[in-house]
């Protein structure tokens, strides 16, 4: 049979392409699952490979590698400086979700996992957002656009909820739905306190504290500047209690206008 040799040259600029893929892959491929021995062994003798009935040239096979180490060299270079980015945010969380108002301007934002540690005294484990709008008493209105988050300890157990709701096409923020919210929870939990109070930036806070009849107790808070309210629901765990003063920076928060990570409020 007669050898075949591929003429093109292997420069510095192809082996450094290869290298910078293999490198920054290195940590991917040692996850995954290993070839089987026997196709490894195939491809280090260099044998012939059939396809659709013909051989396949070792030249062929080079070229078609070599487009392929090509292709994973520009998925790495992509997925390192998508890390470059991350990297680049050490210490930090994602940026939280907003809303913005009629001029655009953020209005309200999504507590994340850090900010509601802090602000609970417990490790919050998982904060996601969820396709059902509703709980605890809350339905969301059908008019309005509204997005929730669920925060979550590391056993599963839910210790916080929060909603952000715009009003479509208004100013005033649909806060009929937290009042909603509440009186139907005034149904099956008793409302031991009620707070409201004006906040800076023409903003609204307002909580109640409430007791179910199996002892459990809460924190409804609201939130409201604008066009747009934040509904947050806390449950006292572990034995932890919570102020109205505690509860209001949870609403700052919920406002932009406090960051709990630098000030924890809980023990």
């Amino acid at each position: 049979m007669t050898d075949h040799h591929d003429d093109t040259p292997w420069d510095l600029d192809d082996d450094e392409l290869v290298r910078s893929a293999l490198m920054s892959l290195r940590h991917d491929v040692s996850a995954q699952p290993l070839p089987e021995p026997a196709f490894v062994r195939a491809r280090a003798e260099g044998r012939d490979e059939v396809s659709g009935g013909t051989v396949t040239t070792l030249a062929s096979r080079r070229r078609r590698s070599f487009a392929i180490l090509a292709g994973v060299a520009a998925a790495a270079l992509i997925a390192t400086g998508a890390g470059l980015l991350v990297q680049a945010q050490d210490g930090t969380a994602p940026p939280a979700a907003t809303s913005t108002d009629s001029a655009g301007e953020p209005t309200m934002q999504m507590l994340d996992s850090a900010e509601w540690s802090a602000a609970l005294g417990l490790p919050v484990a998982s904060t996601m957002g969820t396709a059902e709008p509703d709980g605890q008493c809350f339905q969301t209105p059908r008019s309005d656009t509204w997005e929730r988050r669920v925060s979550t300890l590391s056993d599963g157990r839910v210790v916080a909820g929060q909603w952000i709701g715009t009003a479509s096409g208004g100013t005033n923020a649909p806060t009929d739905a937290i009042d909603t919210a509440v009186a139907q929870c005034e149904k099956t939990y008793t409302v031991t306190q009620r707070v409201t109070e004006d906040l800076p930036g023409d903003s609204r806070f307002r909580s109640w504290h409430a007791r179910g009849k199996d002892g459990s107790t809460y924190w409804w808070v609201e939130a409201t500047r604008g066009a747009s309210t934040s509904y947050l629901t806390v449950a006292e765990l572990d034995g932890m209690t919570y102020t109205s003063e505690e509860m209001r920076q949870v609403a700052q928060s919920a406002l932009g206008d406090v960051d709990l990570t630098t000030q924890s409020i809980a023990p």
